[in-house]
């Protein structure tokens, strides 16, 4: 039965809106593949999957950056060998003096914290600083401030002061807000060495807002585990905002206390010229009369 007029009509309109020729079988829009369209898009078919130039160059470069990584892990330790073998000691030093690849960072990083000789590790330091990206300046900083020997700390200082002086100082200044007390101290300390080695007309230097931060961190509030439960003379220091302690029922307590950190008034007298020791009220006094007359003398309460 041949269909009605107004069946025949709604055919022809759905065949327009759908780019076809009614009653042509294989017209150029119904033939077309879903291959030849997402190409119009600018989609190609990749490993499973429909992704344009750019994510397929960013699923390349992150393999070959993966594969890179790899590859310094292994090469590190064969250096580290060799550093123990007599035949192959001096050239092993070359190689090691001669990283520069940003690939190398996450492997010479993650020997650095595990080196037990100061020797090797100054290399492991010089190479991060030669590489000078921004993953090797952080890796700088975490040695910086975290790594257990103090001369690897001062020298990470001395590789940032070179090459990292102001995303250096932005981290040391943000550490002395850290929850764990010794951190602020060897904050304190490691901003001092940086500001010392830093020219003072350098454009990276803020010294009121360090001043600043380093007044607010010459006493911080803490948090300290007491009672039954940990090991005798054992603590847990947290940093806590409002102080408030809290009582875990007959078990460990939570006991708010208040710590001075002889770092930070190191580095604050250092840099300040002036000492008044634990005043608070004294330092922030003299940090609003910095603008004061030079005839004025600060050092008087």
């Amino acid at each position: 039965m041949a269909p009605s007029r107004a069946c025949r009509a709604a055919l022809i309109a759905l065949c327009v809106a759908c780019g076809a020729r009614p009653g042509v079988a294989g017209s150029p829009s119904a033939a077309k593949t879903q291959q030849e369209t997402m190409a119009e898009r600018g989609y190609v078919r990749y490993r499973g999957a429909w992704r344009t130039a750019q994510e397929i160059e960013l699923v390349e470069r992150a393999e070959r950056a993966q594969t890179a990584r790899a590859e310094w892990k292994g090469r590190l330790e064969r250096l580290r060998r060799q550093l123990e073998q007599p035949a192959h000691a001096d050239r092993a030093a070359e190689e090691m003096a001669e990283i520069a690849d940003p690939a190398a960072v996450p492997a010479v990083s993650a020997a650095l914290a595990e080196e037990r000789a100061f020797r090797v590790r100054g290399l492991l330091l010089a190479a991060l600083a030669r590489i000078r990206s921004a993953d090797a300046t952080r890796s700088l900083v975490l040695a910086a401030l975290d790594h257990a020997d103090p001369e690897t700390r001062i020298a990470a200082v001395e590789h940032l002061a070179t090459v990292g002086p102001e995303a250096a100082l932005a981290a040391f200044a943000a550490a002395l807000e850290s929850p764990e007390n010794p951190r602020v101290n060897r904050a304190a300390e490691a901003l001092g060495r940086l500001l010392a080695a830093v020219p003072r007309e350098s454009p990276v230097r803020d010294d009121d807002a360090v001043l600043g931060r380093l007044v607010a961190a010459l006493q911080t509030r803490h948090v300290t585990v007491a009672g039954e439960g940990p090991p005798e003379g054992s603590t847990n220091v947290t940093f806590t905002p409002s102080g408030g302690g809290l009582a875990l029922g007959g078990g460990p307590r939570r006991v708010p206390v208040t710590l001075k950190n002889d770092r930070v008034l190191e580095t604050l007298a250092a840099r300040a010229g002036v000492n008044f020791e634990w005043d608070l009220a004294a330092w922030r006094a003299w940090l609003a009369t910095r603008e004061a007359p030079a005839d004025l003398d600060l050092r008087r309460r």
